[in-house]
């Protein structure tokens, strides 16, 4: 009986957790202890699926950045916040009011503005509940005899590897100073408020935490696209050596996902609307795209209304803010680059109503729209159209399709412009009818176009940000904006990154200044 109260507790971890109201759960319940997680996997193996799942749910799940506002649903509310400062996703409607402090770069600078502290929750959320399941089964140096334990720390590993990667390039402007205090580490669950750690030491901790995830994951097989294998923790790995810019092990890492074989490239009918003939389309399964490599399959008894899921934010079919005029469009300035025999051009059907609604329609959309509209451009549709009101789309977080990009872009940097040039045309081949241009490219052309293919591929998937930031990228905003129309930012400008959070700086009593 004790056994069995200790797993309800741990599958029930997130709710527990989600109405504890201090400001940084260092102690995340005063019910569940390190000491009852290892208990509870030692007497029952398949315990060991409930203690992650209280780190997999803050992912996707509304609240886990405090529950402050409809805007408040883990990483995919992150991907449009950074999206809009990347200077990618255009703001062009305000209805509501909602977002408008990205578009407006007034959230960004305002230590108390619920955003900062959303995002920083919902980071260190994910690595307290790590904490939690790592120390309860032995701790950093634990010696690991069983396939259970190396797999389930190798997954609180990796999602603690992941948190602080987010966590960088959230509230630090510039990565590449090393030596600046960044932000507190946490490596277990003991700890209480600490003093910052320098930006070399958070990656350090970052590189070490994924690299033993990637041995401790060795011969993992997953059940869902939620929980990470080998080949996310690789993924990741490529992003983090390419934010210190050591581009011979980020080729080497995107090279390794690239090779498992395990992830085709996204079709053509998988990344734009088609008409009545495309059947998988939309982004809107994680199942049905075998180039989604991580994401979560939502299910309507999840109960994910609308008004606070990426697909209310952005879906402009859904019942939510992106059909009353909350519109994010392409910047206009990256649109006009799109050659006329791209299929990506298709991801933008509302062209006849100006670069305002410039919205991804044609890319993101829910289950079966496609087979409502017609073969040129679904004139007939409108927002509102789509019946999700309780969503069941589902969201992705990271594609194959990254790696090939991140792998041209690397092996450009590191002077294989042959081979970054292959890369490169493995995916043109499935958006472009005549990729011959690519051969003449050489240098900083070559990297530009890598660049300029990166943001287009990826746009509002939330890494062009990632990009801006490890290629130290200035960004100037197209038109169709709203505010700053014209105007250049750098990357490491105060305005495009989280301020530390207010609560941080007043009850954390090593921590009094901003980044």
């Amino acid at each position: 009986m004790k056994t069995n109260k200790l797993i309800l507790l741990l599958t029930a971890l997130v709710t527990v957790y989600a109405c504890d109201k201090e400001f940084l759960e260092t102690n995340p319940t005063a019910e569940l202890s390190a000491e009852q997680v290892g208990e509870a996997v030692a007497v029952n193996p398949a315990a060991a699926k409930g203690t992650l799942l209280g780190i997999y749910e803050q992912f996707y799940r509304f609240g886990s950045g405090g529950g402050h506002g409809q805007e408040d649903f883990g990483t995919k509310i992150n991907d449009i916040n950074t999206d809009i400062l990347s200077g990618d996703l255009a703001h062009t409607g305000k209805s509501y009011g909602r977002q408008t402090g990205f578009s407006e770069l007034t959230a960004t600078v305002d230590p108390s503005d619920r955003f900062n502290y959303g995002a920083w929750r919902y980071l260190y959320r994910v690595i307290n509940l790590s904490n939690l399941v790592i120390d309860g089964l032995g701790g950093d140096e634990a010696d690991l005899t069983s396939d259970v334990s190396k797999f389930t720390i190798g997954q609180a590993k990796a999602a603690r590897g992941i948190a602080y990667f987010y966590l960088i390039h959230y509230y630090i402007d510039d990565i590449s100073n090393l030596s600046q205090d960044a932000i507190p580490l946490y490596t277990n669950s003991e700890q209480r408020e600490q003093p910052k750690s320098t930006l070399q030491q958070v990656f350090d901790q970052t590189v070490l935490d994924l690299t033993t995830a990637e041995t401790l994951l060795n011969g993992f097989s997953r059940s869902s696209k939620i929980e990470f294998n080998q080949d996310i923790v690789r993924g990741w790995l490529a992003y983090t050596y390419g934010a210190l810019n050591n581009w011979a092990k980020t080729a080497e890492y995107a090279k390794k996902v690239i090779d498992s074989g395990n992830y085709p490239i996204m079709t053509a009918e998988e990344v734009a609307v088609l008409g009545g003939t495309d059947a998988v389309g939309g982004f809107n399964d994680v199942n049905s795209h075998p180039g989604i490599m991580w994401g979560i399959d939502v299910t309507a008894d999840q109960e994910l209304a609308s008004l606070y899921t990426w697909w209310g934010f952005m879906d402009y079919f859904s019942y939510s803010y992106a059909a009353v005029g909350n519109r994010k469009a392409i910047d206009l300035g990256l649109y006009v680059q799109i050659r006329e025999d791209d299929i990506r051009l298709n991801q933008f059907p509302f062209t006849q109503f100006g670069a305002g609604y410039l919205v991804p329609a044609g890319k993101f959309y829910y289950k079966g729209a496609q087979n409502e509209w017609a073969a040129d451009i679904p004139t007939a549709y409108e927002g509102f159209a789509g019946p999700q009101t309780n969503v069941d789309s589902d969201a992705h977080y990271m594609r194959v399709a990254e790696m090939y990009l991140l792998h041209a872009e690397a092996s450009a940097e590191s002077g294989n412009e042959a081979v970054a040039k292959e890369s490169l045309k493995a995916l043109l081949d499935l958006r472009i009818t005549d990729h011959s241009y690519v051969d003449a490219l050489t240098g900083e052309d070559l990297l530009d176009e890598i660049s300029f293919q990166t943001r287009l591929e990826l746009f509002a998937e939330g890494k062009s940000y990632l990009l801006m930031k490890r290629q130290r990228q200035s960004r100037t905003r197209g038109a169709n904006w709203l505010d700053f129309a014209g105007e250049t930012f750098q990357h490491n400008d105060d305005r495009l990154s989280y301020e530390l959070p207010e609560n941080e700086l007043l009850f954390n009593p090593f921590i009094d200044d901003q980044n």
